[in-house]
């Protein structure tokens, strides 16, 4: 891809994935979903790539969810938002009625995470600044974190009243630790780079001008070697930590169907709306 919310980039082995909404400090909006998941599907079929690394254009990884799209879609049931485009639907797809997705489907976020999750070469994030909420979400779904000195990372869904999804609440815990990751859910603050590390939410930290060369430089080291072995590594890895995370991803989307459709919720979202573009105005 050489344009549009995702670009993409060869390098030698390494499957370079930017995100590209630098304007809105690549929010999830537009079809930034969608072309992520395009991406990691991409890299699943060449044999060519044998590693990914995905990182932001601009100033941001990923702040989450665009607040701008709030106030078009608070409106909508939880249901139907939660499958919308808006949430990285897939073009093409035939609208449903609220009525038509059960409660234990995933949504799209969890449908996306899951194929993302699913690749089985070695993928790097490297935070180039703020990663929250769902951009938090893509972070931690990467196996290797790696941060530039700016970087700050949260959950940011308690500030909407939401909880979290793409994962969080099942890698998060296995990553920091149960009483970490809970304080960091229920408070959603934001932890800066430093904290970042000592938490182990990232590997390391870097100068923002570096981050990037470090990561791809990571990254060819590890293209270096024979595939199937990173490959195997990987699934080990990843069946030792996460063989419940379909279980879990249905579990979020029903949370936040349920709270999507509360009156608190929707006003807390309104709030943070406007909190936001008062900033921005």
């Amino acid at each position: 891809m050489t344009g549009g919310d995702v670009l993409v980039e060869r390098h030698d082995g390494v499957l370079l994935v930017r995100l590209n909404r630098p304007q809105r400090h690549n929010a999830i909006g537009g079809t930034v979903l969608r072309d992520l998941a395009a991406a990691f599907d991409e890299a699943g079929r060449d044999d060519t790539v044998r590693v990914v690394v995905t990182t932001g254009v601009g100033a941001a990884f990923c702040v989450g969810a665009d607040v701008a799209d709030f106030d078009r879609v608070r409106h909508l049931p939880a249901r139907e938002l939660l499958v919308s485009d808006l949430i990285g639907g897939e073009k093409g797809l035939p609208a449903r009625s609220p009525a038509d997705v059960p409660a234990e489907e995933l949504g799209n976020a969890g449908r996306w995470a899951l194929r993302m999750w699913a690749l089985e070469k070695p993928t790097i994030a490297a935070v180039n600044g703020a990663a929250v909420g769902g951009g938090f979400g893509i972070a931690l779904l990467h196996d290797i974190r790696l941060a530039a000195s700016t970087a700050r990372l949260g959950t940011g869904f308690a500030a909407a009243g939401l909880a979290p999804e793409l994962g969080i609440s099942h890698l998060l815990p296995r990553v920091v630790g149960f009483a970490a990751a809970a304080e960091l859910m229920l408070t959603g603050r934001l932890v800066d780079a430093a904290e970042a590390r000592e938490l182990r939410l990232v590997s390391d930290v870097v100068p923002d001008e570096e981050l990037l060369e470090r990561a791809m430089g990571l990254a060819g080291r590890i293209a270096s070697g024979p595939p199937l072995g990173a490959r195997l590594t990987k699934r080990l890895l990843r069946r030792s930590a996460a063989a419940e995370l379909e279980a879990q991803l249905r579990a979020e989307y029903t949370a936040q169907v349920t709270l999507f459709d509360h009156p608190e919720t929707r006003a807390a979202m309104d709030d943070l709306a406007q909190r936001v573009l008062r900033r921005r105005g």
